[in-house]
């Protein structure tokens, strides 16, 4: 259990290292005993990153030792992002420590790998810290150019203050340049970003800065104020290296106001402060106030003691002093190196930029060499395609002049049948007018004999006789009615039709058109309409077409293995329509019981049409006798074009022209089922709705 909350604290705290610049001393402990747990260099790298900063605040020398290890540990293992974080918190801790050489060193270098990695909250953190050392070495025109770069990459990437708060960094370098007014705006916006996100290190340092400006400017009670925040702050966060800074302020301003006593104690508290080592000037202003003080009250040995201790200490900052300037001429030339770098990093980067330039060239130069190519074999394939086009134009041309040769093939078909259905009727009404004429001679006789019941008899003949004129007449107009609804330019237009009936008339005119064509030919012919099927919705002519097709294909078939042979019956009466059956075994057919021949006992030639209403569908079925479809051609034969018919005498448009016409026109189906030498039955199925 103890374990898991070791890596709830880690993760949590490197969750914080991308939340905020300094982590709360309370987790220094927590972090040891991750830091003992874990054995992944990686983690451990992060690990002291962290303890790095939560030390800064309150023991310097152990933050630098933790702050040195990490940086070291991640070259080490390559972890250059660990590296980064490492150098950052280190670079911090160098500036406070006045190592102020090494601290911009490795800033620096910090800067310049976040630039070229494009990790802009560390390049602005790195600039910000590189602000403050040069702001501590009184360089303020350098420290606003880094805190102007530092701002504006935050500015530009939308980094929020709570990672790296800029404000107060530019409030010291306003105060330096003697900008009063705007050195305190950003102090106190720094101390507002420091209380909105728990900021130890920049709630302390910026109520300090405030109370010191508003001392230097005369707010006396403003600047009480916030030395005692800061001391507050200091002690409640355990930021101990700016206590000793707020005790000495606090002294001076309570010597300021004539109160020596309050004076001493803080000046004392200021001598006693555990980071007071790493700041000589408030050790050389606490010990000198209280040597002044001691003198004042006559104490010449507590005087002279503590003008000792400002004396070691003014030693110390001559020497410290001294040392920096040292470190001023190593990092200035440290700066140069880097800028010297930096110098030959553009011009190698500008060298791999020109040969880019001159590769993308190369590249371009073949890419317009293979789109010259690609252009002229775009404008071949253009020329191909026109020629395509035009001979595709051709085809389509002459597909359309087949189909239409296909339809004045039928209508041709049709015709003979037409004028075959259409002499039975004339024949009827000659007949018929003949025997009228007689009948009225003989009406007239019995007249002139004075015989009125006689010639009443002959008068009701003669009605009878007109009546069946009348309406072999009106059968003739419907024949030719059908003749015209066929020829009719397609509409397009469905109607509510009478499928058995179509089927029936259709059955009846392409019979009698072979009959005209070949008057040895005679089949057959039987029909099982269903009584109770109702009217479908479709384009009659259209589908009489269909039914046209397929019953030519059936007598087509059965013609191919044609019997002789005469269907049993009795002769039509001559003053009766009759059946369609009835009419195909009238004695017009010429045939007689002499022509069976030799063919007696063969199968005779057989045609059948059946129709019923089946799940939802209207099925009709054509059947013939025939010789059958191979099975090797049968997936074939709604192919366009596709006909087993001898040339010329076929153009293979007829199944095709069906097909489009059931399955496309309609919605319905067209299907084939066969066996060679028994027979072919289609199978055209239309949906009721």
């Amino acid at each position: 259990m103890k374990k898991y909350i070791y890596l709830f604290v880690f993760f949590w705290g490197v969750n914080q290292v991308f939340a905020q610049p300094d982590i709360s001393p309370l987790l220094a402990d927590s972090l040891k005993q991750a830091l003992e747990q874990t054995t992944n260099d990686t983690s451990r790298v992060l690990i002291l990153e962290q303890l790095t900063r939560c030390y800064t605040s309150t023991d310097l020398s152990m933050a630098l030792r933790y702050g040195r290890q990490g940086k070291s540990l991640a070259e080490k293992i390559g972890y250059l992002e660990g590296k980064l974080l490492c150098t950052l918190s280190l670079g911090f801790v160098l500036a406070r420590t006045n190592n102020h050489a090494e601290g911009l060193q490795i800033l620096f270098e910090a800067n310049h790998y976040a630039e070229q990695h494009h990790n802009y909250e560390q390049q602005a953190k790195a600039l910000s810290y590189i602000t403050t050392i040069y702001s501590w070495n009184n360089e303020h025109e350098k420290a606003l150019e880094y805190a102007r770069q530092a701002k504006a990459i935050q500015e530009t990437h939308r980094i929020s203050e709570a990672v790296n708060p800029i404000s107060l960094p530019l409030g010291v370098v306003y105060r330096d340049l003697g900008m009063t007014d705007t050195a305190i705006m950003y102090f106190q916006k720094a101390y507002e970003i420091g209380l909105q996100n728990t900021l130890s290190t920049y709630i302390t340092s910026s109520t300090y800065y405030l109370a010191d400006i508003y001392e230097k400017s005369g707010y006396t009670d403003l600047a009480f104020d916030y030395y005692r925040k800061c001391i507050d702050y200091s002690i409640q966060l355990r930021t101990n290296y700016t206590i000793s800074r707020a005790y000495q302020g606090l002294a001076h301003l309570f010597d300021k106001v004539g109160q020596p006593d309050s004076a001493m104690y803080y000046a004392k508290k200021a001598l006693s402060g555990d980071n007071s080592a790493y700041y000589y000037l408030s050790v050389v202003d606490a010990a000198t106030l209280l040597a002044e003080i001691y003198d004042k009250k006559n104490n010449p040995r507590e005087a002279l003691n503590y003008y000792k201790i400002a004396a070691a200490a003014k030693d110390s900052l001559f020497s410290r002093e001294k040392a920096r300037q040292i470190e001023k001429m190593a990092y200035e030339e440290k700066e140069r190196e880097i800028r010297a770098q930096r110098r030959f990093e553009a011009h190698q980067e500008k060298f791999q930029n020109q040969v880019k330039i001159y590769t993308l060239l190369g590249v371009l130069f073949v890419v317009l060499v293979f789109i010259f190519f690609l252009f002229r074999n775009i404008r071949q394939k253009q020329k191909d395609n026109t020629t395509l086009e035009k001979t595709l134009s051709n085809l389509q041309a002459t597909q359309s002049q087949l189909i239409q040769a296909e339809k004045l093939a039928s209508l041709g078909e049709l015709t003979a049948g037409i004028a075959h259905e259409i002499q039975n009727p004339l024949n009827f009404v000659n007949n018929f007018a003949e025997v009228s004429a007689e009948m009225l001679g003989e009406m007239e006789e019995e007249l002139d004999k004075g015989d009125t019941q006689e010639a009443k008899a002959i008068a009701a003949d003669l009605k009878q006789n007109l009546e069946k004129i009348t309406h072999h007449g009106k059968r003739a107009s419907s024949i030719v009615k059908s003749m015209l609804e066929h020829s009719r330019t397609r509409t397009g237009v469905k109607e509510s039709t009478d499928l058995n009936a179509l089927a029936d008339e259709y059955l009846r005119l392409a019979y009698h058109g072979l009959r005209a064509k070949d008057s040895s030919f005679n089949a057959k012919i039987e029909t099982d309409f269903d009584p109770d099927l109702p009217l479908v919705s479709v384009v009659p002519q259209d589908i009489g077409r269909v039914f046209l097709n397929l019953i030519n294909n059936a007598l087509y078939a059965v013609g191919a293995s044609l019997v002789d042979a005469r269907t049993e019956g009795n002769l039509v009466d001559a003053r009766t329509e009759g059946t369609l059956v009835d009419v195909l075994n009238d004695s017009d057919t010429g045939v007689n019981d002499s022509d069976m021949g030799d063919h007696k006992g063969r199968p005779d030639p057989t045609i059948s049409i059946s129709s019923q209403k089946e799940n939802g569908q209207v099925v009709f079925k054509i059947r013939d006798n025939g010789p059958g479809i191979p099975e090797s051609i049968r997936d074939k034969i709604f192919q366009p074009f596709f006909t087993t018919k001898p040339t010329g005498q076929g153009t293979g448009l007829g199944l095709s022209l069906a097909y489009d016409i059931v399955v496309k026109g309609h919605g319905g189906a067209l299907e084939v089922e066969s066996i060679e030498g028994k027979g072919t039955v289609f199978i055209l199925k239309l949906p009721l709705t």
